[in-house]
């Protein structure tokens, strides 16, 4: 089969435009005019220096691509809306501002195309279930364009962690059928029942309820300038309860047969294993004099690399952050993410979520929820990160937690 012609948004080098005897003409896209000028193109194929996202050209029977992986943190306030605002004007849904690069490239593709166009990117494979993409998903079903994802099993971006997978999305066909599967080693399409690779469905996102709710770790503004070791915290005088606390930013380390965090496994696991362990309470207005001496030997090149810092009043004056009754690991690697009873009262930090329970909540009642996270298999229920990686967002923690609690 021969394609009429084909688009490819964020072409590089325009490498895509040298498959041979699959197109009649190729436009490619590419934002940097280094590449452009460095390209070797077949006679049918041309590279356009231009912004693949104010690009109006369409018609286009196919758009390939592998748009950058840029999360919205990175990219520029201006850029976006201006994109976002283009879309909407052409016809496509209204994206969410945290709609990473990927999802942006992916709908200004669909616009590109003709009723009937094909569409085929290298993407990151988080599009079929995360939130920040679900206005896309609806503008798809909407129309009832076929869907078919396939993940690469082998690492293929080993510098980025999410999974890669072909998206390939066909506007010919009105079945609305989303398929999904694997692409082996070996190149083959192993089909899957769903966007989780298993039977189930992937875990939806559902805000806390103060019943029993899970919360991301406490992103302070640098773990190296407000989490110490022991020996840092003795080298500044720091005084436990006073000055420091305890804190827990990963539980990486800890054996899965420990399931209690008490002052005894918390000196074993963190203290005496020389963990950053310990966060300054500069969460209160009034530092003692040892602990301002301490914030003011932070030079400023430190703290004002830090965006949170920056955008203090006081840069180092973050807001109270509450003591779980659980603390949950977001990353793992087999069933389910490590968890512990938290009695000591440690707060959780960075990549650790801490599970918050009502004031009066019996510690049966904790007990029970702890026990159901650690006999949930929350793999079968997720889209896996690279390298066997699997996360669990915040959000879809607490439907498990609504779950558990109602049981």
């Amino acid at each position: 089969m021969i394609f009429e012609s084909v688009l490819d948004l964020g072409a590089g080098d325009g490498r895509f435009s040298h498959v041979k005897g699959i197109y009649g003409h190729y436009t490619g896209i590419e934002r940097d005019s280094k590449k452009v000028d460095t390209a070797q193109l077949p006679p049918n194929a041309r590279l356009v220096v231009a912004d693949a996202l104010a690009w109006k050209e369409g018609g286009f029977a196919v758009c390939v691509g592998n748009p950058p992986y840029i999360r919205h943190h990175g990219l520029d306030n201006d850029w976006r809306n201006v994109a976002l605002e283009s879309i909407v004007r052409d016809g496509g849904p209204q994206l969410k501002k945290t709609a990473n690069a990927f999802v942006i490239f992916l709908t200004q593709a669909l616009l590109r195309t003709r009723a009937d166009g094909l569409v085929a990117q290298v993407i990151p494979y988080e599009w079929v279930s995360r939130p920040s993409a679900s206005e896309l998903r609806e503008y798809i079903r909407a129309n009832g364009w076929d869907v078919s994802v396939f993940r690469f099993e082998s690492d293929i971006f080993p510098t980025v962690l999410t999974t890669a997978s072909i998206t390939i999305i066909d506007k010919a066909s009105q079945h609305g059928e989303w398929k999904f599967g694997f692409i082996t080693r070996e190149g083959e399409i192993r089909y899957s029942g769903r966007a989780s690779g298993t039977s189930s469905h992937v875990l939806s996102y559902k805000n806390g309820d103060p019943t029993c709710k899970g919360i991301r770790g406490l992103s302070p503004g640098g773990q190296d300038i407000f989490v110490l070791t022991e020996e840092e915290r003795l080298f500044h005088s720091l005084r436990k309860g006073v000055d420091v606390r305890p804190c827990v930013v990963s539980l990486r380390a800890i054996d899965e047969t420990v399931d209690r965090l008490d002052k005894k496994s918390f000196d074993k696991l963190f203290v005496q294993r020389g963990a950053k362990c310990w966060l300054i309470r500069s969460d209160k207005p009034r530092p003692s004099l040892q602990l301002q001496r301490y914030l003011d030997g932070v030079p400023e090149p430190s703290w004002r690399r830090y965006t949170t810092c920056a955008n203090r009043r006081l840069w180092w004056q973050y807001k109270p952050h509450p003591k779980p009754g659980l603390l949950v690991a977001s990353g793992f690697t087999g069933k389910r993410p490590k968890s512990l009873v938290n009695e000591i009262g440690a707060i959780a930090v960075g990549s650790v979520y801490g599970v918050l329970f009502e004031p009066a909540t019996e510690a049966a009642i904790v007990q029970r929820v702890f026990e159901g996270l650690r006999a949930y298999d929350f793999g079968r229920r997720l889209v896996h990160h690279s390298n066997g990686l699997k996360k669990v967002e915040v959000r879809q923690l607490n439907t498990v937690l609504a779950e558990l609690i109602l049981n």
